[in-house]
């Protein structure tokens, strides 16, 4: 017998949405989705009329995603969508970016291409060599270098182009893995940095928001198959070689979700609910950041180097002397 969507109850039911229970149909699935972006986007003030958003576009399901939702919130005169080439061997592939170039044609999106080489002289892989080539009993991460030099190259970007937001397809299942991080790291003012109400600011820093932190990965897999994208399905292959404590966090976290399905999301609702009490007390005041002495980027508090700064340094010098607390991955993989 043909089961029937739990919310219209006419159409046929084709996903399973683990979290609510509810089975659904293709239209009420995917207006779920949107419902509960448009809420973030909304309750936060993420994307306001008149707003100028860059869009980092990967190739990946979550970017897809992201650019169909905010192609219905703002004028496509208002978007530009990034392509950033990370410079990783049979990872980056011309086909996916052009792919991205056609479906940006299609929306009326202009579309940049770039790559860290050529933006920072540095590609992942020219960095994981540097660092490979050096003796130490630990590394910083492609992950730390690649998500620090994107973040670098899309805050540039839309400084450049005069646009107020720069909009990523972080989904519920990445901030949720960031929060625990953070957490298990003390870092609480990374913590409130996070939240979408920071009041952690700088005049060179535009502002960055998450509009599909309460979708789940699966969720954005499922309804960008059902929209027809093709997206880029092969993993980073730094992910399984040199695992960093994001990889077991997400392994944890995924054994969690099975055993109790729902549980990132009562996660990121509680964490949101102690931060924006804080944040309305203020209980963390409102902070200006302090710039590089190098870069003259914003960098974090009672730091006179930017993260990047440190890392490109690190490499070129062949210091290794960053605590192994800072997100670094150790040679022995079963440290």
């Amino acid at each position: 017998m043909e089961v029937r969507c739990d919310i219209c109850g006419a159409k046929r039911a084709t996903v399973y949405q683990r979290h609510s229970g509810l089975r659904l149909c293709r239209d009420c699935f995917h207006e779920d989705i949107r419902a509960r972006v448009l809420d973030q986007v909304n309750r936060y003030s993420m994307v306001l009329p008149g707003d100028g958003v860059l869009i980092g576009l990967s190739g990946g399901k979550d970017s897809f995603v992201l650019l169909n939702i905010i192609s219905e919130v703002c004028s496509p005169s208002k978007i530009v969508g990034l392509m950033i080439e990370e410079g990783i061997h049979d990872y980056n592939r011309d086909e996916v970016f052009e792919y991205i170039e056609s479906i940006c044609r299609d929306k009326g999106v202009e579309c940049i291409r770039t790559s860290l080489k050529k933006e920072l002289n540095y590609s992942v892989d020219d960095y994981m060599k540097y660092q490979l080539s050096i003796e130490s009993d630990y590394i910083a991460s492609a992950c730390t270098y690649c998500g620090i030099a994107r973040r670098r190259v899309l805050n540039s970007y839309a400084r450049m182009l005069g646009l107020n937001r720069v909009a990523t397809g972080h989904n519920l299942d990445d901030e949720v893995q960031t929060y625990v991080i953070n957490i298990l790291r003390g870092d609480f003012m990374r913590l409130v940095q996070l939240h979408p109400l920071s009041n952690v600011h700088s005049s060179k820093l535009v502002k960055r928001v998450k509009p599909l932190r309460s979708i789940y990965e699966y969720e954005t897999t499922m309804l960008a198959y059902i929209m027809g994208y093709r997206f880029q399905e092969t993993e980073c292959p730094y992910i399984s070689q040199r695992p960093t404590l994001r990889v077991r966090i997400r392994e944890m976290l995924i054994s969690l979700e099975v055993w109790r399905p729902g549980i990132q999301l009562e996660f990121l609702k509680f964490i949101d609910t102690l931060l924006e009490d804080a944040i309305e007390n203020r209980v963390f005041k409102s902070i200006e950041l302090p710039y590089c002495r190098l870069c003259g980027e914003p960098t974090s508090p009672n730091r006179e180097l930017c993260k990047f700064c440190e890392l490109i340094n690190r490499m070129r010098s062949g210091v290794l002397d960053a605590p192994p607390s800072q997100q670094s991955v150790y040679r022995n993989p079963t440290i």
